[in-house]
């Protein structure tokens, strides 16, 4: 292998390897239309009979991250 290919390679390699892996996040909770979470300090959740949802701080533990909107809905969040 040329010097050049090498070099290409291992600039390839480099670029895929610092990507960090995204772990996929599920929600639930009585009434759901969306819930969406990444892994940080809040989650939004759009429950029926609301025109929009909101961000809600969650508790994390783990690969699950627990919380409660305003009108007192529990949601769970589990990583995939």
């Amino acid at each position: 292998m040329g010097g050049k290919v090498k070099a290409a390679l291992t600039v390839a390699l480099l670029a895929v390897s610092s990507i960090p892996a995204c772990a996929a996040w599920t929600c639930s909770a009585p009434g759901l239309i969306t819930g969406q979470y990444d892994g940080g300090d809040s989650a939004y959740i759009h429950l029926t009979g609301f025109r929009t949802g909101n961000n809600y701080p969650v508790a994390k533990k783990g690969n699950r991250a627990t919380g409660t909107t305003k009108n007192g809905t529990h949601f769970v969040c589990t990583q995939n």
